[in-house]
């Protein structure tokens, strides 16, 4: 039997709706039937108000007086992208950017909550292994292509296609075994298994939807050059030095009818043109937001939090942020290989000192791989702070003395300023930890590129964070814990391998019962937290900084870039 889910924008949060779409009512009455269908009216009206978010130095801009479409910007970021292909991005800056250019079928709100986008509405069996999308009717692609049921297909196509070996390959591949069109504008989606993350997952960006022209040009006009239904149209990108997008006032977001009764965003909303340049150091990004040669940075460096409050011509926004920071050890090569030694890692850092000195107080320490609003969530007490118990694990384990070891990261300020950290820390019980930050997509290349058993990767540690973008623990946890998702698959960058965990990963997505996949994630969190292939360090706030003149923009809880209704004050 399939039910009929009809997607109201700003109601249902992503853990409900994950419910709903795996045949469960969300309710707490678990053994109602799920045969009764909801009938409302879908509509993609446009993000709440009720951000979570903090804000210094906001102003009201009055309907209609925004000259932010006449005006061009500059946004700050702290390394540059990677690629512009969703299926094969692995950061969230990239991510975030692609968002503006690409739509998906379903996206998420300012608080993370899912709402329609490229679909209406959507009908699931009660397997969840079948899937039937209504799409949005009135949609093009900026290069002419219109968004119908084949535009879908030919997505569909390249995330099931493993031969392309993109990162992302096993984000939906092992699941998805076919699309069928039942009409121009309905898709039925069949899936190998049971996937009880398959909605959520649909709102991640890796499934932002490409125009079929573009995925036919090939590889290389994915990443280079994307083609989207977005807010913004690409324009170029400059590895190392900017990114250009510029406003697509043809998006359907602007028009109520097509939205389904409320616009997405305000008529005047959006930017010109936006110019995205990169800059590894903070203090460069902090200066040239209070001089005004930039409009827009993220993310502030924690140091700076009270010079740019303090400061009339700057608005700092703050709001909660479900990634958490890692310091990851390959499990394939020694001394990591034995799990006495990751424990003494995990009891030789302080975490409370990190969050004072790394983060100037704005975080708090991690208690699971995956943020505490996360879909089946479950914490552990921290490691404490025990530099006599980290030398005598060490001693068991048969370094007396200590080793030598390497960690690598880019080489942002504030990613310097946690390899510092870190190898203060690791000195205290004999541990000479080597610093070798570089430029990002060097590092990518070495390390999530690498096409080689672990023990043969040239990375020993490595300095990352994670943000669960789908507000799923399915998308926290199997991403760095799954054999399949060592690189260059995915970001198993510890080259962890546990064939329980494996299975249990597995059995999570095989089953529609929310309940049972909250066990199933609760024991694997338990698991990992005693195997330690990973050291979970802290979750920090996510802080942004504009211009005093600029309102609309923030940072989703997974740390990725939201402007879709920013507007502008004139001067």
């Amino acid at each position: 039997m399939k039910k009929r889910h009809v997607l109201r924008a700003l109601v249902a949060a992503a853990t409900a709706l994950a419910l709903t779409a795996c045949g469960s009512t969300g309710s707490s009455d678990t053994s109602k039937s799920t045969s009764t269908a909801a009938t409302s009216t879908a509509s993609a009206a446009s993000t709440s108000s009720g951000s979570e978010a903090d804000t210094e130095n906001t102003i009201t801009i009055p309907a209609g007086e925004s000259v932010s479409q006449d005006s061009d910007v500059t946004a700050m970021v702290a390394v540059d992208f990677t690629t512009m292909d969703p299926m094969d991005t692995s950061d969230t800056l990239s991510g975030g950017v692609q968002r503006m250019i690409m739509d998906g079928l379903f996206g998420f709100d300012e608080n993370m909550q899912i709402i329609p986008m490229l679909a209406t509405s959507y009908e699931a069996n009660d397997e969840a292994t079948e899937y039937t999308i209504h799409l949005r009717e009135g949609v093009s692609f900026t290069d002419g292509t219109p968004w119908n049921a084949d535009a879908l297909i030919a997505n569909v196509n390249k995330w099931a296609d493993k031969s392309l070996g993109l990162k992302r390959t096993t984000f939906l591949c092992n699941v998805l075994d076919h699309a069928e069109k039942v009409d121009d504008y309905t898709v039925t989606i069949y899936l190998s298994q049971s996937f009880g993350a398959f909605i959520s997952n649909l709102a991640h960006p890796a499934t932002l939807i490409m125009s079929p022209k573009q995925i036919e040009a090939g590889e290389d006009a994915c990443a280079q050059a994307p083609v989207g239904t977005g807010q913004y149209k690409f324009v170029e990108w400059v590895a190392g030095d900017h990114m250009k997008v510029e406003l697509n006032k043809d998006w359907w977001g602007y028009d109520a009818d097509v939205c389904g009764g409320t616009a997405l965003a305000d008529a005047d909303a959006g930017f010109k043109s936006i110019t995205f340049k990169p800059v590894a150091e903070s203090a460069t990004r902090v200066s040239a937001i209070q001089a005004g040669d930039a409009q827009i940075m993220w993310s502030v460096p924690t140091e700076s939090v009270d010079t740019l409050k303090g400061d009339s011509n700057v608005s700092v926004g703050m709001g909660d942020s479900i990634a958490v920071w890692y310091f990851f050890m390959n499990t394939q090569k020694a001394p990591f290989n034995d799990v006495k030694v990751r424990e003494a890692m995990a009891y030789a850092i302080n975490k409370e000192a990190y969050i004072q000195v790394v983060m100037n107080g704005y975080g708090s320490v991690a208690t699971s791989m995956v943020g505490e609003e996360v879909q089946h969530y479950k914490g552990n007490d921290p490691y404490s702070y025990d530099p006599e118990k980290a030398k005598e694990l060490l001693k068991e384990a048969g370094y007396p003395d200590g080793f030598t070891t390497t960690l690598m990261y880019s080489n942002t300020t504030a990613n310097q300023k946690k390899a510092e950290f870190y190898k203060q820390q690791l000195s205290e019980v004999g541990i000479d930890l080597e610093l070798n930050g570089m430029e990002n997509a060097v590092l990518n290349e070495k390390v999530q590129g690498a096409d080689c058993a672990g023990a043969d990767a040239e990375v020993d540690c490595y300095l990352s964070g994670w943000s669960t973008s789908t507000g799923d623990a399915d998308w926290g946890l199997r991403p760095m814990l799954a054999t399949e998702s060592e690189p260059p698959m995915s970001f198993n960058i510890s080259y962890y391998e546990n064939e329980k965990v494996d299975q249990l990963l597995k059995d999570g997505l095989a089953t529609a019962d929310e309940d049972k996949r909250g066990e199933i994630y609760g024991e694997v969190q338990d698991i990992v937290w005693k195997d330690l292939p990973l050291l979970c360090i802290a979750s920090d706030k996510n802080i942004w900084a504009t211009s005093n003149n600029i309102t609309g923009v923030y940072l989703l809880g997974d740390g990725s870039i939201g402007m879709r209704n920013a507007r502008m004050a004139a001067e």
